[in-house]
């Protein structure tokens, strides 16, 4: 049985699900019957990574940024999904990037999607005792950035660059950002309008649907054509406004796209800021504390390694070969970055890590995160709290920055 994908050309951002889940396929009828296998056919992986071998030192080390390929192929796996007559379920495909790589210390000489226990299948929903859905719920789908391409009544599509599109059904429920008043709108549905860039946050349902947990309008200087998202790699060069991202994510204009067809993930991209508009923080309703460094800047100095940034494409040239990318924008925004650390304390609405990725040159440790109640989505415990002290934990994060505390604002969590 053929499962068709979001999209026929669907490419899984792996970084992304450490903490995020991410939708492959939806409402598909399968024949009823045991299956006890899956088979995932993939092609060429890549992966883009730095080393940074001074603890404290922030961004990679020079000379260490770049990419190598793997060899397309498929994965067996064994599983045991027994499936009847009208039977609504779920299949949630779990990744070990770990088993993928071949490491010599922070040194990445290979990836490898089809060694061995890197798939596995889970039936979906989980246990009570894994996450923090109520019934009917199958996953949390968060954080999902695109073109807004239809809206009715109180359902909307938005579509993304590089994983099909979602469409999504609001309720009573439904939380609106503040940044809907800020563009001349009501914190309702209304503030949702087609040919314009928004992030939502997402419910999987058992029968395929979603439901919509939060819109994000992008303010109106993000939301008009090409945009790129990208984790800062270095520490930017004050005297030529320039820093470089590796891309996570980008937004296609609907006509006359600079990006469509030359941009890949995992791409560096040297980014120039000219005459910068201050920097503004895409918060998505979370709790954060004002006054960082980042917040209202013009100065590439402000951003740091290990930040996530969204800026809209004024000139674009590709990458080619090893010789990154340019583009040049007049704005600015902090999106989420994904990570993983090592929980310290686990309690609510602060909780503090340690071991963070070298490269953000994180010196003071443990640091704490913000939780905001109500805009927090768990998964693989049943609450943040239940996360024992020094085990790994995946988060996306607001990486605010000094000289605030706490830097980080989490919006999920996921226990490994």
């Amino acid at each position: 049985m053929n499962i068709p994908l979001n999209t026929t050309a669907y490419i899984a951002e792996l970084t992304r699900v450490t903490s995020d889940s991410t939708l492959l396929a939806a409402a598909v009828s399968v024949p009823a019957g045991t299956y006890t296998q899956m088979a995932v056919t993939f092609s060429a992986p890549r992966v883009t990574f730095c080393m940074q071998a001074n603890p404290g030192v922030p961004g990679c080390a020079a000379g260490t940024l770049g990419s190598i390929n793997g060899t397309a192929g498929t994965a067996t796996i064994s599983t045991n999904l027994s499936v009847s007559d009208s039977l609504k379920t779920g299949v949630a495909l779990n990744v070990n990037l770990a088993d993928t790589l071949t490491l010599s210390g922070q040194t990445i000489s290979a990836v490898n999607l089809g060694a061995t226990n890197v798939f596995t299948a889970s039936a979906l929903p989980p246990s009570s005792t894994k996450t923090d859905l109520a019934s009917g719920e199958l996953a949390h789908v968060d954080d999902v950035m695109g073109l807004v391409t239809s809206v009715s009544g109180s359902t909307l599509t938005v579509q993304t660059s590089t994983h099909g599109s979602i469409t999504a059904t609001a309720n009573s429920s439904t939380q609106f950002s503040g940044d809907c008043t800020t563009l001349g709108f009501a914190q309702n549905f209304t503030c949702v309008k087609a040919n314009t860039v928004a992030i939502v946050d997402t419910l999987l349902n058992a029968d395929g649907t979603f439901t919509l947990v939060f819109y994000q309008p992008l303010p109106t200087q993000l939301s008009s054509g090409d945009l790129i998202e990208g984790v800062v790699t270095g520490v930017p060069n004050s005297v030529t406004s320039q820093f470089r991202v590796v891309v996570t994510d980008s937004v296609f204009a609907s006509s006359g796209s600079l990006l469509q067809g030359r941009v890949n993930l995992g791409d560096q991209i040297q980014v120039t800021l000219s005459t910068p508009d201050p920097f503004t923080i895409i918060a998505k309703g979370l709790t954060f504390p004002t006054g960082s460094a980042f917040e209202h800047s013009s100065s590439v100095a402000s951003i740091l390694p290990g930040q996530t940034v969204a800026f809209p494409v004024l000139t674009f040239t590709a990458q080619s070969g090893v010789t990154p990318g340019t583009a040049t924008s007049h704005d600015l925004a902090l999106r989420f970055t994904r990570f993983s650390a090592v929980m310290s304390t686990p309690t609510l609405p602060l909780f503090s890590a340690t071991t963070f990725p070298p490269f953000f040159g994180i010196v003071i440790t443990p640091q704490e995160f913000q939780t905001t109640s109500g805009r927090l989505s768990i998964d693989g415990v049943s609450s943040l709290t239940s996360i024992p002290a020094g085990s790994t934990f995946s988060t996306t994060a607001l990486y605010i920055g000094p000289p605030v505390a706490p830097q980080f604002a989490a919006q999920s969590v996921r226990a490994h």
